[in-house]
């Protein structure tokens, strides 16, 4: 399922992808700055890349050989999204790395590396269904997590 907008605006922008995307929707994006190219590509997240490239979530799934995503950008909003691990009261609060781009690393341990990329809020249904609420940091918000 990946991340999904439970309150804020879900308006999208669309953006370069490149024909060789893997973007699904609900995949958390952000601008690969390997490429030293003038105009980043945005490709799905993972847990070694910096949350301060955090382009947005990804609206709708490319068709094979688009080069435009639709992205929901970051403004705020509070998201809905799954996680590794059953999630406790333990962990709001903390900032967590990903798993991969639709999936959070929760733990009770703070992450203060600059790959931290959600700010968990509440538990979200059952504990069972390993979904968590928070916001997703991106920008200056990663740096001051």
């Amino acid at each position: 399922m990946g991340f999904v907008c439970v309150k804020g605006s879900t308006e999208f922008v669309p953006m370069y992808c490149g024909t060789s995307s893997a973007l699904v929707a609900g995949a958390l994006a952000v601008y690969d700055v390997s490429t030293g190219a003038s105009v980043s590509p945005v490709i799905d997240a993972t847990a070694s890349l910096l949350a301060e490239n955090v382009a947005g979530v990804v609206a709708a799934t490319p068709a094979a050989g688009d080069t435009m995503v639709k992205i929901i950008p970051i403004k705020g909003q509070i998201w809905e999204y799954d996680c590794t691990s059953t999630p406790s009261t333990a962990m709001l609060g903390k900032c967590n790395d990903l798993t991969n781009s639709t999936t959070v690393a929760n733990s009770t341990t703070i992450s203060t590396a600059n790959t931290a990329f959600v700010r968990n809020l509440s538990i979200s249904g059952p504990a069972a269904a390993k979904k968590m609420l928070g916001f997703i940091l991106g920008g200056q918000d990663a740096i001051a997590n």
